[in-house]
């Protein structure tokens, strides 16, 4: 299995992030008091979402939002959180939209011609031949339309409808609003469910979990992506605080931030067989950024090598098997 095939460009990956920020920052002040305090209508206390005890070993605020680590298995989630309704509302309300219009629309060449590219090769290996494939919050669709060229069968479930319509217009994907829970076992089964950057946005993860075991084939891929809260850019973070949200610390929408334990007991727990798990991120272009720092290209890439080799990038990318 081979790793992440080659460095990514932060600024054609993740363009507008200071709009993106300022955006986001004004759209939750409503949900705030003016010294930034959690209004409790709008925010409810939660426990850790993989072993559901609640005692902290270390907490730490970045852009008004609290963000515990969990004593006993180490995974780093906020609290209190956004209550769910509210949460939940947001994804379909126009704000979310600027998400992809600010950020995706303007790299969707780059997506497509490296990122999208690199995942659907790391994917392939595990396939002598097309199948079927269902992405879970698909956004604008165009990961899944480079499964529809090389002649899967496609399914994407996106609840932004702006994102959806594009991905119908563009692309001529079948995108659908239904929740992955009201998919029946016996109804349709896959041989991949991916799940890129959308397990740390539901309030019961296991749930969604064991979903895609339901819908996966015997054999088949489970493929995913979350936040890594043991990146070095959290840890940074542990450390000295920060009133930018950025990069994977969004209290607002990344409510959880997995350990390789955690993201491991979890999926493990659902029936899953761990194939591969690796580390990927952008933590030294982020911090240089956040910290107006600037360094070599080659110096920075060879950093982010190192930090992803043990296991420390922001990201944390899985393959699994039913």
């Amino acid at each position: 299995m081979s790793g992440d095939l080659g460095r990514i460009d932060p600024g054609e990956a993740n363009p507008n992030l200071d709009v993106i920020r300022e955006h986001f920052y004004a759209k939750l002040s409503s949900c705030f008091e003016a010294d930034g305090t959690p209004r409790s209508e709008y925010f409810e206390p939660v426990a850790c979402y993989n072993c559901g005890q609640d005692e902290i070993a270390s907490e730490f605020v970045v852009a008004r939002f609290r963000h515990v680590r969990c004593a006993l298995c180490g995974m780093v989630y906020v609290s209190p959180r956004i209550k769910a309704g509210v949460l939940h509302d947001s994804y379909d309300e126009e704000d979310y939209t600027e998400h992809y219009r600010l950020k995706l629309i303007p790299s969707l060449d780059y997506r497509l011609t490296v990122i999208d590219q690199r995942k659907y090769s790391q994917i392939d290996e595990y396939f002598e031949h097309a199948g079927s494939v269902l992405d879970v919050g698909c956004g604008l669709g165009d990961l899944l339309s480079v499964f529809q060229e090389n002649g899967w069968q496609c399914l994407g479930i996106e609840f932004n409808k702006f994102a959806a319509e594009f991905a119908r217009n563009q692309f001529g994907l079948r995108v659908i609003a239904r929740s992955i829970f009201d998919f029946k076992p016996d109804e349709r089964q896959f041989e991949c469910v991916m799940l890129w950057g959308v397990l740390e946005h539901f309030t019961h993860p296991q749930v969604v979990l064991n979903k895609a075991y339901q819908l996966l084939k015997p054999g088949g891929l489970l493929v995913l992506e979350v936040p890594s809260g043991d990146s070095l850019l959290v840890r940074y973070c542990e450390f000295h605080g920060g009133d930018k949200v950025d990069r994977i610390i969004e209290g607002d929408r990344h409510i959880m931030l997995f350990s390789e334990r955690t993201l491991t007991e979890m999926v493990a727990r659902s029936g899953f067989r761990r194939i591969h798990l690796q580390s990927n991120g952008l933590d030294a272009d982020t911090l240089l950024r956040l910290e107006q720092e600037t360094c070599s290209p080659e110096f920075v890439a060879r950093l982010q090598e190192t930090i992803d080799a043990v296991m420390s990038g922001d990201l944390l990318r899985g393959f699994w098997m039913k």
